[in-house]
């Protein structure tokens, strides 16, 4: 039985772009953000269109109307990197044990420990990343410190601890009732929470006899079209509720800053990783927007 150990950086080498985008694209957050690639480091203007769309009477002359306008949203992109090292011996030694005690392996077969380090670290980057959309990193905001009242979204007023089976469908639709009339018309809304409490709504609309609601699942806030989406990035405090349209998920994946390495280092010994990749979030429309925090 053999380790390969050159397999690695091949293996990593052939699919970096692939791994790098999955661990930045696919969380399951991510899907409901609008995605701007082709982004630099520091802050990035987005362009919005909005205006007054005046319908006039038919005729031949041609007469504009109405004002269109285009604001931009800042959206400050972070550079991130992940380097660690690990003794070939020690890898070695753990995945030809775990494959011989699995029987899984005879002859001279090699163990493939790429795919299981680069799954590793795919999951390690989408949990970063998923927490990074609702919290930030330092400087870089995330949907907490952009969904404000300060920038104009409405914070529930009502009492967050009502968020248990008994109560929690009620509130989730009180958040709702708040939203403004221009969001509440929009066939895009989603309500974010961490799974417990997305498991404790999910268990409330069983209580509350709605019965149509197939178990297991997608979830609506009943009476409503509000999709609720869990995040392990928020907190049991933490709620959003508003339109996909005005989310925004900033990166680059257009040079070659965003790379994926796994190889081994012969001068040290060690095998070494590297990664680096590019995130921001950035809110269009705050004011479209209902939070508990």
């Amino acid at each position: 039985m053999s380790f390969d150990i050159g397999a690695i950086s091949g293996y990593v080498e052939q699919n970096s772009f692939e791994l790098i985008s999955k661990a930045v694209l696919e969380t399951p957050l991510a899907d409901y953000f609008n995605v701007r690639v082709g982004l630099k480091a520091g802050l990035n203007k987005i362009p919005v269109m909005d205006g007054d769309f005046v319908v006039q009477d038919g005729g031949c002359q041609y007469t504009p109307s109405g004002d269109t306008t285009i604001t931009q949203v800042d959206l400050n992109l972070k550079h991130a990197k992940v380097n660690q090292s690990y003794c070939p011996n020690v890898l070695r030694e753990t995945f030809l044990s775990q494959s011989l005690a699995a029987g899984q392996f005879a002859g001279n077969e090699s163990i493939p420990v790429e795919q299981l380090m680069a799954e590793y670290f795919i999951k390690k980057l989408n949990n970063y990343n998923e927490s990074f959309l609702i919290d930030g990193d330092g400087s870089f905001n995330g949907l907490v410190d952009i969904i404000t009242e300060a920038n104009g979204a409405t914070k529930y007023t009502g009492d967050s601890a009502t968020w248990v089976l008994s109560g929690a469908v009620a509130t989730a639709q009180a958040m709702y009732a708040e939203l403004p009339d221009t969001a509440a018309m929009m066939d895009d809304l989603i309500l974010i929470c961490s799974p417990q409490q997305y498991r404790l709504l999910q268990l409330a609309i069983t209580q509350e006899n709605y019965y149509h609601i197939a178990p297991g699942g997608e979830i609506y806030i009943p009476g409503t079209n509000v999709k609720v989406v869990q995040s392990l990035g928020c907190d049991n405090s933490e709620k959003f509720l508003g339109s996909t349209s005005t989310l925004f998920l900033g990166t680059d994946l257009s040079s070659d800053f965003e790379t994926f390495k796994i190889w081994y280092s012969q001068d040290n010994d060690e095998v070494r990783t590297m990664m680096k990749w590019a995130i921001g979030v950035a809110v269009s429309q705050p004011e479209l927007w209902v939070f508990m925090t």
